[in-house]
């Protein structure tokens, strides 16, 4: 088959993208954090046998991403390097095989392939329409009962930790005077967070927040559950944009291991 001049990897290197925060998560400048977006997606997909003849495949994805996706259902035997042309309508895009799925492993019949042309966007049509998708996430039921906002208070604090950190909320609510104000954010758990807000939006208002964090951007919705001017503002998550509590998650587990390793560091100091 075609190779490819550069070789990526294993099957963990995937859009070859490193999640790390730089100054939270490690010293690394990295690229900006990709969403993928689970959807299946039908390909037509044309690979070169080893005399350079074309061959036709069908095959449909399994997440994408704007440089990317991840695809399955190939029946034809790629290797890692090999240089594909993915069709989808009237777009067609080349890109390289930078993983294969173990016989052995949770991806097997899984490719990762990755865009080699930077000026041509492979779902850029895609991923616009589902930017205005949103998953629900736990607990957003009738939150104006104070039985559920207990019960949802205390399933926080036991299954959803949260961390201290650093960033920027856009806010956006019919309670605020002005659209798009910008708030401090203190802390972060996967169904909520904490803000400093000058003129914060009365209890109870639905939000539409985007947060900011270094390489990170989320965009949720939720409601405003907490008012005090010392401690800030909490507001509890309804939704979040498809394809970012992957990366919500991700983030989270990378501020734990954080968080970790600095207790074990202050132990051994003692």
């Amino acid at each position: 088959m075609l190779r490819a001049a550069a070789n990526f990897g294993s099957e963990g290197a995937f859009l070859s993208v490193d999640p790390k925060t730089p100054g939270l998560l490690g010293d690394e400048t990295p690229e900006r954090v990709e969403t993928r977006v689970e959807v299946a997606l039908p390909l037509r997909v044309t690979f070169w046998d080893r005399e350079n003849k074309p061959l036709l495949d069908m095959a449909c994805t399994y997440d994408i991403s704007s440089r990317g996706a991840r695809i399955s259902g190939l029946r034809a035997i790629v290797e890692t390097g090999d240089i594909l042309a993915i069709e989808r309508g009237k777009n067609r895009t080349f890109c390289r095989v930078v993983w294969v799925g173990g016989v052995n492993s949770k991806r097997r019949g899984q490719v990762g392939i990755q865009s080699i042309e930077a000026e041509h966007p492979m779902w850029d049509t895609e991923l616009r329409e589902m930017s205005t998708v949103f998953d629900s996430l736990p607990g957003n039921g009738n939150s104006g009962e104070n039985r559920h906002r207990q019960r949802f208070d205390e399933e926080n604090r036991r299954k959803h930790s949260r961390f201290k950190i650093e960033g920027v909320a856009e806010v956006n609510s019919e309670a605020l005077r002005t659209n798009r104000v910008k708030a401090a954010l203190k802390d972060l758990s996967e169904l909520g967070c904490l803000i400093s807000i000058q003129n914060a939006p009365p209890l109870g208002s639905d939000v539409a927040l985007v947060l900011k964090i270094e390489n990170y951007e989320f965009v949720l919705t939720g409601q405003v559950r907490h008012v005090d001017t010392g401690d800030g503002t909490g507001i509890q998550f309804h939704k979040i944009r498809k394809g970012d509590r992957k990366m919500l998650q991700h983030l989270l587990r990378k501020l734990a291991e954080r968080e970790l390793e600095q207790s074990f560091e202050i132990e051994l100091g003692r």
